[in-house]
């Protein structure tokens, strides 16, 4: 059975751990503080780095210009697509796709195309 009593703490060197404990656990705490507090001004110095770094001239990205492929131009469509969406009403405009047989047209048999109605909440 164990016997619980203050002179075991003494014996057992219980001060010297806890002391050490939070001396390790204060010294954490004060450089995790210190790193925050100098956080912006680490920023900003690296900033200044990067502006010192030559940048790349114009004439170098416009000699650098390759064709862009399907799939970016893809992406940006859907990127502006997107945008518009939100800027215009969020959920209350959806575009949808249906499927539809390959010989088959967009146009319906009287010649006009069809579309959604606007701000329907249902596709």
């Amino acid at each position: 059975m164990i016997q619980f009593s203050p002179s075991n703490i003494l014996t057992g060197n219980g001060i010297a751990i806890t002391l050490t404990g939070m001396l390790i656990v204060f010294s954490g705490l004060l450089l995790i503080s210190l790193f925050i507090s100098s956080l912006p001004r680490l920023l900003s110095w690296l900033d200044q780095l990067k502006q010192k770094t030559p940048a790349a001239t114009d004439s170098s990205i416009s000699a650098q210009a390759t064709e862009l492929t399907e799939p970016e131009i893809h992406a940006a469509i859907s990127l502006v697509l997107h945008l518009e969406l939100e800027r215009c009403g969020g959920d209350l405009q959806r575009i949808t796709i249906h499927e539809r047989p390959a010989m088959a047209s967009f146009w319906n048999p009287r010649g006009q195309m069809r579309s959604l109605s606007d701000r329907s909440p249902y596709a």
